[in-house]
């Protein structure tokens, strides 16, 4: 068999790279525009503070403006629409008019500060402002640049407004952890705290220290951060990262144990999974092949052997639906977020 100790975290795991961070590579940015934010791209931002860009494509920065422009165009007719010229849920019957249409969009950020509980982990709460503004570049959402560039700027200085755990029920957005990002990229709320390279400082002084005015949002602008599932999508991806990993290792732990047992080889033999056609068994089995040689076709016969090979053929087939699952939730929600 061949040797695999140094590859446990180099391998590919239907589809998704299991990266591991080479300390001498460069840190290359990665530039999103809505529609090309993958997985992979997103753990590397979160967790390995990879530096993001926005696109600066023609037709996405159009878009923006074209988006900004409609809600302009409606305010200033005083058309009534949901969450702008009128209220929320079940006051939507209730009409604003114009001229407090932006003060609406800033109370609605202030009342959904209401969480709880410990400070959520940091890359989640990266990873869901990476989210947002990805969500925002599709052009639909009727929110200026601006913001997103914040969004943008705080993740690349390693600035992350502080989170309670609790307070969100996932179903029309993340509205109550939106609203503390939300909160911390316009620096209105000076009792709001972010941590600012591993300091903590309240959201004003960090914009300050950014180069940064404090600013209000305008009309549509606090629902278009709100209401989202960014955050939900941040923990299920980095859980989901992570499911994928495990899978990997367990592959190659596998392996190490038939080397270490001088097992017989003979049971994942690409033939057999050939005639089996479990396509998780399958895949699984590819992956072991890289590390197991059939060049030896010596047999050591043992108990523990058949048992061993049981359960990892039963495994194989369970991760099929689990990662089938996980995939196609994951890539729903990275690609299918509210904008």
């Amino acid at each position: 068999m061949a040797s695999i100790s140094s590859a446990i975290h180099n391998g590919y795991t239907n589809g998704i790279t299991i990266y591991k961070k080479n300390q001498t590579e460069k840190s290359e940015s990665i530039v999103i525009n809505g529609k090309n934010l993958t997985l992979e791209k997103l753990v590397l931002i979160a967790r390995h503070h990879h530096n993001v860009e926005l696109s600066n494509d023609a037709d996405v920065c159009g878009h923006m403006e074209q988006s900004v422009a409609i809600i302009h165009d409606i305010v200033s007719a005083s058309q009534p629409l949901y969450g702008v010229t009128s209220l929320f849920g079940g006051l939507a019957n209730r009409l604003v008019c114009g001229k407090f249409a932006e003060e609406l969009q800033n109370n609605l950020v202030c009342a959904h500060k209401t969480g709880s509980g410990s400070i959520m982990p940091l890359e989640s709460i990266r990873a869901a402002m990476v989210l947002r503004a990805n969500a925002h570049l599709i052009g639909a959402s009727g929110i200026r640049r601006m913001w997103d560039e914040r969004l943008i700027r705080f993740v690349c200085e390693g600035v992350t407004p502080l989170i309670p755990e609790f307070g969100s029920i996932g179903a029309s957005g993340d509205l109550v952890p939106l609203s503390y990002i939300a909160s911390a990229i316009s620096g209105q709320d000076e009792k709001l705290h972010v941590d600012f390279r591993g300091e903590m400082v309240n959201a004003p002084e960090a914009l300050r220290r950014l180069g940064y005015e404090t600013k209000r949002f305008n009309p549509k602008e606090g629902l278009a951060l709100l209401n989202g599932t960014s955050m939900m999508t941040a923990c299920a991806s980095l859980a989901c990262y992570d499911l994928y990993t495990l899978m990997a290792a367990t592959l190659h732990i596998h392996a190490i144990v038939l080397q270490a047992l001088t097992a017989s080889n003979q049971p994942f033999h690409p033939f057999l999974q050939k005639v089996k056609s479990h396509p998780g068994q399958v895949n699984n089995n590819t992956d072991n092949n890289k590390y197991i040689s059939y060049e030896n076709s010596a047999i050591n016969y043992h108990t523990l052997d058949f048992f061993h090979f049981s359960i990892m053929h039963i495994e194989s087939q369970l991760w099929e639906y689990i990662l089938h699952f996980f995939h196609i939730s994951i890539f729903i929600l990275i690609k299918r977020q509210d904008p």
